[in-house]
């Protein structure tokens, strides 16, 4: 016998299971900063895009698929565009720089 579930609930669980993932590594990412600021060098690790994924999974089985985009609101997705398209760009240009400079220097 099958049941008939209304077209919100489990998009409804998966984004709240994404919603916890989110809340998870932004507390993680705070506990890092407050650790390393004390002059420790340790990591809290959260779980990275996790959040992400399954908000995205959420948009998309939900009867408004524009709340897809939400899956943005993870951090990770940000850094990984930070990684490849601007720190790469900046450890390029310093090290040119260097080099730069050492020529300078050896003349």
């Amino acid at each position: 016998m099958w049941f008939k579930m209304h077209p919100w609930t489990f998009p409804a669980i998966i984004g709240g299971i994404g919603l916890l993932y989110l809340i998870i590594n932004i507390g993680a990412i705070i506990e890092t900063k407050k650790i390393q600021s004390k002059g420790i060098d340790h990591h809290i690790s959260g779980i990275p895009l996790l959040g992400g994924i399954h908000l995205m999974i959420a948009g998309l089985i939900s009867p408004v698929k524009w709340l897809a985009i939400l899956c943005v609101l993870d951090y990770t997705f940000w850094s990984l565009l930070y990684a490849v398209f601007i720190a790469d760009r900046k450890k390029k240009y310093n090290s040119d720089c260097e080099n730069d400079q050492q020529e300078d220097i050896s003349e």
